[in-house]
């Protein structure tokens, strides 16, 4: 997801941070996402997920289906334990995307009711479905914008 002139930083930094229960840190430079990346390679603790999943509709199988762990391993794992570098990302990234969402449609439901619903713009699938791999991630963040825009295709 490239930066976009409609998404607040600071606010969305703030919120994605306390959504992950991961300690805010300085800002590295004019661009937020360098903050982002160091957290990625750091790595953020299983314990996010379960903060995470607070702030969302989701189920932890679907969450983990999501990050590719599966569900047992994140009942398993100590909740210190850190997540892979790519699981890291994907959590970060839909944390941003759920972000926009709720920012959107003003509730955690109303978004929840849209990634579940068929939409054409999409192949006529449903968002969700999209959101395990990066590039179906972009597509659904895309919309969204367009959404914000008032452009519905």
């Amino acid at each position: 997801m490239e930066p976009d002139e409609t998404i607040n930083p600071v606010k969305e930094r703030e919120t994605v941070t306390r959504w992950l229960n991961i300690k805010e840190q300085p800002s590295t430079g004019t661009n937020y996402q360098f903050n982002y990346i160091d957290i990625i390679k750091e790595g953020i603790a299983t314990k996010s997920v379960n903060y995470f999943l607070k702030h969302t509709n989701l189920t932890k199988k679907q969450l983990g289906k999501l990050i590719h762990v599966s569900t047992r391993t994140l009942q398993r794992n100590d909740p210190g334990k850190k997540l892979d570098i790519n699981s890291s990302e994907r959590l970060l990234q839909l944390a941003r995307l759920f972000y926009k969402g709720e920012e959107i449609f003003g509730s955690t439901d109303r978004f929840g009711k849209w990634l579940e619903s068929p939409n054409l713009a999409l192949g006529n699938k449903k968002p969700i479905d999209f959101l395990e791999t990066s590039l179906g991630s972009e597509l659904v963040m895309d919309e969204l914008l367009r959404i914000d825009f008032g452009v519905f295709s």
